[in-house]
């Protein structure tokens, strides 16, 4: 019969040399730090553009809910009297602000037959250079023009219909 003398081996454990190799490549060095920081910079940067591009096209719906209650409102009022109201306040708006605040709503112009209701982007919005203002236009017994930027009667840049 043979006898066991050997000591137990503790297992699990790596050689002393091993292990100081493995502390001295934990963490991150400062290039790989600055290099993530670029890459996390021109990410951002590239990002970012679009983001505000899809926040503006998010508020200019702000602009087109404004106006089109107005049209509703406009309605409302034209059945019950001769004319189409010449102002806000008179179909019953407390302020002149879009439902958000992004907008601010006014009565061009307004007649028996027709009217011109215009939403100009303040705040931030007012970057939205191409859409702004949103205009809408009745005339007759119904017929609309909505018109966006610097063409009033037409929608050049598609604002209304994104």
């Amino acid at each position: 019969m043979q006898r066991f003398n050997a000591k137990p081996q503790k297992l699990g454990f790596a050689p002393q040399t091993h292990r100081f190799q493995m502390a001295k490549s934990r963490g991150w060095t400062l290039t790989e730090m600055l290099v993530c920081l670029a890459l996390l910079g021109i990410l951002a940067a590239l990002a970012l553009p679009a983001y505000q591009e899809q926040q503006r096209l998010a508020r200019r719906s702000d602009g087109q809910a404004a106006l089109l209650q107005l049209q509703t409102d406009q309605a409302r009022w034209r059945s019950m009297h001769d004319s189409h109201a010449q102002s806000l306040t008179a179909l019953g708006w407390p302020s002149d602000l879009s439902p958000l605040g992004h907008y601010r709503v006014r009565l061009i112009e307004s007649t028996a037959d027709a009217f011109t209701a215009q939403a100009v982007a303040v705040g931030a919005q007012a970057a939205d250079h191409a859409c702004t203002p949103l205009q809408l236009r009745w005339q007759g017994s119904a017929h609309v023009v909505l018109g966006a930027g610097a063409s009033p009667d037409s929608d050049v840049a598609r604002c209304w219909r994104r």
